[in-house]
């Protein structure tokens, strides 16, 4: 063999060698990535009940926590003596703790929660634990029976995961509970008189490029046309003003590759220049002013009205909920959401966001019932929106909070759906860049049940 031969043979066995090595690094990524997932969940949970089986008296801070200027932190929503319920710092709520005043007279003592931000470790996952607890007042009690607004307390609890190669950093996740005290329970106070009402199990759900005729998540493997997600799961994939399958989300992240290239999800709505640096979903804005009325219809033929529909609205729907469970939400989650502007010009956007649960009738007819927002000024909407100016001009995570209620449950057979429209009102023709489906863009859904939810 020539010494040429032997060269070849010695790199093609260490390409082969570095194949091997990169595809153990991928599945180890991939497994850290779900292990950080049910170490938070677990942690979540343990850190609650801990404070749930306290006496109700030694529920409260032992002092005022912290400020944080990072909204990475959630002690950036601390308001002096308050603090934000809601993720997006809306909604603050005066804390519970030693030396705060009660409502009567007499000043709170004996509180046992330490606000001070706690580290932890569990196996090769870190993070730090942050407590807070809020007086609220219960609405559906009357000043009669239930006098001023110290009627329950509710108990929040959230980690931030230590940031790690592997890992990335991610946003915190949290838990609530509301807490009503035994030893006063009006008639009309719907919580339990043991105080164990947990409100905050969280749930979270992955965008895919799959179509949701597929139970589970399909490898990327192409550039593609725009999925016509206007349909129904039955029809699988379909292009052009042709309804087809909703794109599917699922419980589980992409898995980490090596090297994973980006994929254009949309070859049929390109920008005028760029066009071959144009990554993941482009969305044109809607045809209206205003989010589409239309958002929450399912097609069962082309679109005459708006044949280019499919290009301006996309819709994920979540697996069927099994035989035997029911989820109900509890108001509040949040959207984590990948984008840019188109070619990275600078200008405004505005999307509009709705949130759903697809059932089917008696008569075999598709229901979808919306979450309704409640938060001003669109309380009452059926929709959300998000606003920034100007929009990314890169790849950013957005953080769009979803304060709302819902008129029903998931129950067996059920999905829950998410679309998101890029408002004409709020935003240049050209529209916005979306990207999901890959490990380091992993836009998702992350919403709060009473309950713990099923895997799906």
């Amino acid at each position: 063999m020539s010494m040429a031969e032997v060269m070849i043979a010695m790199l093609i066995l260490a390409l082969g060698a570095l194949s091997v090595l990169n595809l153990i690094g991928a599945q180890a990524h991939s497994s850290y990535r779900n292990e950080q997932s049910q170490v938070v969940s677990d942690r979540l949970q343990s850190e609650l009940e801990k404070i749930k089986q306290l006496p109700y008296s030694q529920i409260a801070l032992t002092s005022l926590p912290a400020d944080s200027t990072s909204t990475a932190d959630p002690a950036w929503r601390v308001q002096g003596s308050n603090y934000a319920v809601k993720e997006d710092g809306t909604q603050p709520e005066p804390l519970v703790y030693n030396g705060s005043a009660l409502y009567g007279g007499g000043v709170v003592s004996g509180g046992a929660v330490d606000p001070t931000p706690t580290h932890f470790t569990s196996g090769d996952v870190g993070g730090t634990i942050h407590r807070f607890v809020v007086w609220e007042n219960d609405a559906t009690c009357s000043e009669a029976n239930c006098p001023g607004a110290q009627d329950l307390k509710r108990v929040i609890v959230s980690i931030v995961l230590d940031g790690t190669p592997v890992g990335g950093a991610r946003h915190y996740q949290e838990v609530q509970a509301e807490l009503s005290d035994p030893a006063s329970q009006p008639a009309s106070n719907s919580n339990p008189a043991s105080g164990n009402n947990t409100s905050g199990y969280p749930w979270t759900f992955w965008f895919t490029d799959t179509s949701c005729d597929n139970s589970a998540r399909q490898p990327v493997t192409t550039d593609h046309l725009a999925h016509n997600t206007r349909g129904v799961c039955s029809t699988g994939v379909q292009n052009g003003n042709n309804p087809g399958a909703p794109d599917l989300m699922v419980n589980a992240a992409a898995p980490l590759t090596t090297e994973t290239p980006l994929y254009d999800y949309a070859t049929d709505v390109e920008p005028s220049t760029g066009a071959a640096s144009d990554k993941g979903l482009q969305l044109l804005t809607g045809s209206g002013n205003g989010c589409d009325s239309q958002a929450l219809s399912v097609a069962t033929a082309p679109e005459t009205d708006q044949p280019t529909r499919f290009q301006q609205l996309h819709e994920w729907l979540s697996p069927p909920i099994p035989s035997g469970s029911t989820v109900q939400l509890n108001g509040t989650g949040t959207l984590n959401l990948w984008s840019q502007t188109v070619g990275g010009a600078t200008y405004a956007g505005e999307i509009c966001v709705w949130l759903f649960v697809r059932s089917t009738d008696g008569n075999g007819n598709i229901v979808q019932t919306a979450a309704v927002n409640q938060t001003a000024p669109l309380n009452g909407q059926t929709y959300f929106t998000y606003t920034a100016t100007p929009w990314p001009t890169g790849w950013s995570e957005l953080h769009v909070p979803l304060n709302f209620t819902l008129g029903t449950s998931l129950t067996a057979g059920t999905r829950l759906g998410l679309a998101i429209e890029v408002d004409p009102a709020g935003t240049p023709s050209d529209g916005l860049q979306f990207l999901y489906d890959e490990p380091s863009f992993d836009s998702r859904i992350e919403l709060s049940t009473t309950s713990s939810p099923p895997s799906l």
